[in-house]
């Protein structure tokens, strides 16, 4: 499950990266992709799961400058095509092209205990049971199973399976998970 990656993060698999209203305060919930017509609409490519993300009223963030949405079309195949009260023509649209739509990390939804959003997950110190340091946490893979956490620190990636087993441990708060490795994970 996930809303975005922090607003200037790196790429995370089909998550992105980009400029925010802040990098520690705003997440990415879309891409611009491109114009939609003469009137400023835009092509987006949706990185959130949050219902209503994009419903008419509600204010985004392109850059730092708030935009409230005008119109909304139905969202398919991870796209939907928007308009903002101040985009008005096809040119100020491809101007916009290729950048990040945020919103406040305080507009992220409350997750039930034991789930988290894969922002929040990202650089966390991962240690073993025993304390030792594998790394932090580089990039999630999304593999349709389960997400697979890569761990990147001094011996190179690990690929550590989101599986109970394997993740014993994530403290938000003091920003570390614990990890019991299996047999061949390193």
């Amino acid at each position: 499950r996930f809303v975005g990656t922090p607003s200037g993060s790196g790429p995370i698999s089909r998550l992105g990266g980009g400029v925010g209203m802040d990098d520690s305060s705003s997440i990415n919930v879309g891409r611009i992709l491109g114009p939609h017509g003469l009137w400023g609409a835009l092509r987006i490519e949706v990185y959130t799961d949050v219902p209503h993300r994009f419903d008419v009223g509600n204010t985004l963030y392109i850059g730092s400058y708030p935009y409230q949405v005008s119109e909304c079309s139905t969202p398919n195949s991870g796209h939907v095509t928007l308009s903002f009260h101040g985009i008005t023509t096809q040119s100020q649209a491809r101007t916009l092209i290729d950048q990040w739509i945020t919103v406040p990390t305080s507009e992220v939804p409350e997750l039930p205990p034991g789930e988290f959003y894969h922002f929040q997950l990202l650089d966390l110190r991962v240690l073993t049971e025993e304390g030792e340091e594998l790394g932090t946490v580089s990039d999630i893979l999304e593999t349709g199973a389960n997400d697979v956490y890569v761990v990147t620190g001094g011996s190179g990636e690990i690929l550590i399976p989101a599986l109970a087993d394997v993740v014993k441990d994530i403290d938000l708060e003091k920003g570390v998970m614990v990890v019991s490795l299996l047999d061949g994970l390193r």
